[in-house]
C-alpha cells in the first residue's frame, strides 16, 4: 500500500511539473523582459539629462555640479 501511494504521489509530482512549469517559464521571461525594458527607459534618461545638463549655457565648471 505504501508503495502504491508513493507512487502516486511521485506521479502527480511530476504530472504537476509538466502542467506548470511552462506557464512558470513564461511568467519569468515577461519579468525579464520588463526589468530589461525598465532598465534601459532609465539608463536612456539619464543620459539624455546628463547631456542636457553638459549642453546647457553658462556652465563653465561642470565640476562644481550637485
Amino acid at each position: 500500500m505504501n508503495d502504491v501511494a508513493s507512487l502516486a504521489l511521485a506521479l502527480s509530482a511530476v504530472t504537476a511539473l509538466r502542467v506548470f512549469i511552462p506557464s512558470a517559464r513564461t511568467l519569468i521571461r515577461r519579468l525579464l523582459g520588463a526589468t530589461v525594458r525598465i532598465g534601459a527607459e532609465s539608463l536612456a534618461e539619464r543620459r539624455i539629462a546628463s547631456t542636457t545638463l553638459d549642453m546647457a549655457p553658462g556652465i563653465e565648471n561642470k565640476g562644481d555640479r550637485p
